[in-house]
């Protein structure tokens, strides 16, 4: 009895072993999704603060839409190469859900806050540091990548900020660029590494 017990503790060890590593691989596989939308996230907010002081002609739609539809481009030409992991592992099911919920969040907010005239800076900023720093969060867990936890930290004491302030400035803008680039572009490079193999032993990189 007692040895059938192990073998189903060893099992299951083993199962949830493979489950993770599920998760890791997928999170190194579409870390070129954090890098692309960081990178577009990054120089959409500094466009948007050269179009505030008139340093560039247009609206805020001329600045979004473009990289926008360059971001969309970039992920569907990359998701060509998606590499074959089980939908049905929790892992991956976290990660990828972790991410729609985002999407799905933001889309809605912007959408029914344009077409209401209704858009305002400091709420959607708050909105999309909490979802992103959640997402970070839930991915943290699902891959056993601990360092994700200080940049969904980072994410959070940025909505913490944007919400104390009295007044909602340009000035944000620049604040949220470097924060695309250093929670959202860099933790991707970071994460890439787990994808990478030794030659020599074939063990995975660790953050």
């Amino acid at each position: 009895m007692n040895e059938l017990q192990e073998r189903s503790a060893t099992n299951d060890l083993a199962m949830i072993r493979t489950m993770m590593e599920a998760g890791r691989q997928r999170a190194a596989f579409d870390a070129t999704h954090l890098i692309i939308w960081g990178a577009v996230l990054t120089a959409a907010y500094f466009g948007q603060y050269l179009l505030v002081y008139g340093y560039i002609p247009g609206n805020t739609l001329f600045v979004w839409l473009p990289l926008g539809i360059i971001g969309t481009f970039l992920s569907v030409r990359h998701d060509r190469n998606r590499c074959q992991l089980s939908d049905a592992n929790i892992a991956v099911k976290a990660y990828s859900g972790a991410w729609s919920a985002v999407g799905i969040t933001m889309i809605l907010h912007f959408g029914v806050a344009m077409a209401s005239d209704a858009l305002d800076p400091k709420v959607i900023t708050v909105l999309a540091c909490g979802v992103i720093a959640a997402a970070f969060y839930v991915i943290s867990l699902a891959t056993e990548v601990k360092l994700l936890r200080l940049v969904a930290a980072g994410w959070w004491i940025i909505m913490i900020y944007t919400t104390a302030l009295k007044q909602f400035d340009a000035e944000m803008l620049l604040v949220l660029a470097g924060a695309s680039a250093l929670l959202i572009t860099l933790p991707g490079q970071l994460m890439k590494r787990l994808a990478k193999t030794n030659p020599d032993e074939g063990e995975k990189a660790e953050i």
